[in-house]
Parts: structure tokens; sequence; C-alpha cells
């Protein structure tokens, strides 16, 4: 009877925590359309979101600068200044910012008007410390 009893504890466990982790990738792939329902507009008066996706614990961001190409930009200055705005902004952010501090990746992509990649890193949970 103690061997019952302790089997259907292990089995709620565990259940349990499979259940939590398809809650979180419910959510998540639902703020993933939801962002993608945004793509196209243009977020400031120089930046298109061009898609969102998400899978595996990677939310996908990619942007097109729509005003300047990657050769009037300085990509090291540019990429420092981004990966520091977008370190702020998911870490902080009440919709992914618990996501990403509890292990999802932001890969975020920028282009320039032309299409041209110019950067592209990651977001995670070590940049919110």
């Amino acid at each position: 009877m103690t061997l019952l009893f302790i089997l259907v504890q292990v089995w709620h466990a565990k259940s349990g925590q499979e259940e939590k982790k398809q809650e979180r990738e419910r959510q998540l792939k639902g703020l993933a359309l939801i962002m993608s329902v945004q793509s196209g507009k243009v977020s400031d008066d120089s930046t298109r979101v061009d898609s969102v996706t998400y899978s595996d614990e990677v939310m996908r961001i990619s942007y097109t600068l729509t005003k300047v190409t990657k050769d009037e930009i300085d990509s090291d200055e540019f990429t420092k200044d981004a990966r520091a705005l977008a370190a702020s902004a998911f870490c902080n952010e009440k919709g992914l910012g618990q996501f990403v501090k509890s292990g999802l990746s932001i890969d975020l992509l920028y282009k320039d008007s032309t299409r041209s990649p110019i950067v592209n890193f990651q977001i995670g949970k070590s940049d919110c410390l």
C-alpha cells in the first residue's frame, strides 16, 4: 500500500511539471502570435517589425531599419546600443521578462533598408542579471 502511495505521488509530481511546461509553451506561442500580428507595422519612425516566431525556448524577432543602409552605420556601435536597449526592454517587460529570466532566449535580427543583415544577437537570462 505504501509503495502504491509513493508511485501515485511521483506520477502526480511529474504530470504537474509537464502541465506547467505545456502551459509555458502555450503562453509563449500566444505572445509570438500577438506580436507577429503587428509585423509589418513601423514600431517607431525608422524601425519595422518584420516577423516574430517562437519554437523550442527561442523567440525570433526580425526588424528592418527603414531609413538607413548598412554602410551608413557603425555596426559595432549599433550592436552595443541595440543589445543594451533590448536587454533592458526584454528583461523588464511585463510580457516576456518573466520568461527571459526563466530561460527564454530572444534572437534578434536587424536588417537595413535594402534588407541586408546588419546584426544578429541573442538576449537571454544572463543578460538580465
